[in-house]
């Protein structure tokens, strides 16, 4: 059942959401690393993301300088890590050295990879546009790493005010796992 209400309030009932980490280079050394919760696939062949960015954003800022970003699918266990990098800005900081997060080097590009994500993509920019009041950023997948643990979990935002847990798959009863 269904009744008629006003955007704002339908909008709350969106959890779970995924979030994701972007992770960048700064053109004269160093890194970053932001948390987004607006992304999605922009297509499948050759596989795209599509991210939404606030403008004042420095992960915003050194996309558009290098032309490229890694988006991490963060495990369930990175909480304090990724609620680290969505609430402290790297222009003050150096986000990934003082959160304690685990890191390696990309393959292709010159941002990070995390060493305890699900999976790692690396992305070269492809365009952006701004259909309203925040650009999308599309990012073409160049390159793509997962975690040798098959069972480990994604991250997703659960709840308003920054609650972050992991989600459990729905299995049929007579269903293979």
């Amino acid at each position: 059942m269904q009744k008629r209400t006003n955007i704002a309030e339908a909008i709350k009932r969106r959890f779970p959401e995924q979030v994701v980490l972007v992770t960048t280079s700064r053109p004269g050394g160093g890194t970053n690393v932001m948390a987004v919760g607006w992304v999605a696939i922009a297509s499948s062949e050759p596989l795209m993301f599509v991210l939404g960015i606030d403008d004042e954003a420095y992960t915003y800022e050194l996309i558009r300088k290098t032309k490229e970003f890694v988006i991490v699918f963060p495990n369930e266990k990175t909480a304090a890590e990724v609620l680290f990098a969505g609430t402290h800005h790297g222009h003050n900081c150096d986000k990934i050295s003082e959160g304690a997060m685990r890191v390696k080097k990309a393959c292709k590009i010159k941002a990070p990879l995390f060493t305890d994500a699900v999976a790692n993509f690396e992305c070269k920019l492809v365009d952006i546009y701004r259909p309203g009041d925040c650009p999308l950023i599309i990012g073409k997948v160049i390159a793509a790493h997962e975690n040798l643990n098959a069972g480990l979990k994604r991250l997703y935002t659960v709840n308003s005010g920054h609650k972050l847990g992991g989600v459990r798959p729905f299995i049929a009863k007579g269903k293979n796992k």
